[in-house]
């Protein structure tokens, strides 16, 4: 997982760019209108969601005394289609340390690529952020589904990470054993220098996501990838565990210090049992 450069232009320009090309239809005729009416009271519930996340307060935020009628023309506004919404899209997803790629991966999972985009305060308790740029993250289908629509539990503890904010240690806290035919299994471990609030919400994410079995069903994948590569090492005079530890420097900086394939190189590069069973 990598943590993710947030939308940094005015947000409020963006709604209101997005409210610019809505347009009145059969159902609802008068939908510019309304919206207008409620522009100056957007503006100030805006700036007050970028204050909450400036401040890393999210979970403290509290839904809108919307009507019915204002919340449906709010939740509107949203289509993952909308030319607006895929810039941001596209803008989102450039890696945030090699600017020239775009990393289409949904670093909720590092599974699967972006399809969608992730409402961190949900459209149902907040529609008055139903395209604010700084609460939608891009995401895979298969973690949208898995999101509820809270942020919070019932005692105010964050559900999910938010990686437009959240920092993520650089200790390893995602570990794996192997099983029969060095199938991985994945868990999770405190560090020493990971604090409990911190540990707690990564372990709350990777429960939620049910990412230590999703990881498991793409471990085989790399583990032959690996294979290959101890394998045209074959005959070469070269500390081959020294090799892979080499390309997991390489790879935490590209894919995060505790992504999946990091964790596993870093574990077999130390396993003579694993590299000798390469070479056979």
């Amino acid at each position: 997982m990598l943590k993710i450069r947030a939308y940094e232009e005015d947000s409020f320009s963006f709604y209101k760019g997005i409210v610019k090309s809505k347009r009145n239809t059969e159902s609802k005729p008068d939908i510019k209108e309304e919206l207008a009416v409620i522009s100056d009271t957007q503006s100030q519930y805006f700036e007050d969601y970028d204050d909450a996340f400036d401040m890393d307060s999210l979970a403290l935020m509290q839904s809108m005394p919307y009507s019915e009628n204002n919340k449906v023309n709010l939740k509107s506004l949203y289509n993952y289609r909308n030319k607006r919404i895929q810039a941001l899209k596209s803008t989102l997803t450039t890696h945030p340390h090699h600017r020239d790629h775009i990393f289409n991966t949904c670093q909720n999972c590092t599974i699967n690529d972006v399809d969608s985009m992730d409402h961190v305060l949900g459209q149902t308790e907040f529609p008055e952020y139903s395209v604010h740029p700084k609460n939608l993250f891009p995401c895979c289908s298969d973690c949208n589904r898995k999101k509820s629509d809270k942020f919070v539990d019932d005692k105010g503890s964050q559900l999910f990470l938010n990686l437009f904010i959240d920092d993520l240690p650089k200790s390893h806290y995602l570990k794996v054993r192997f099983e029969a035919n060095w199938m991985p299994r994945f868990y999770l471990e405190q560090p020493d220098d990971v604090t409990d609030d911190v540990f707690n919400l990564i372990k709350n994410h990777y429960e939620n996501l049910d990412l230590l079995e999703r990881f498991r069903g793409k471990g085989g994948e790399i583990i032959n990838n690996l294979k290959a590569i101890i394998k045209s090492y074959k005959g070469l005079e070269i500390n081959i565990g020294d090799k892979i530890n080499e390309q997991c420097k390489d790879l935490e900086t590209y894919l995060g210090y505790n992504h999946r394939q990091v964790v596993i190189y870093r574990e077999l590069a130390a396993s003579q049992d694993f590299i000798q069973h390469c070479m056979t």
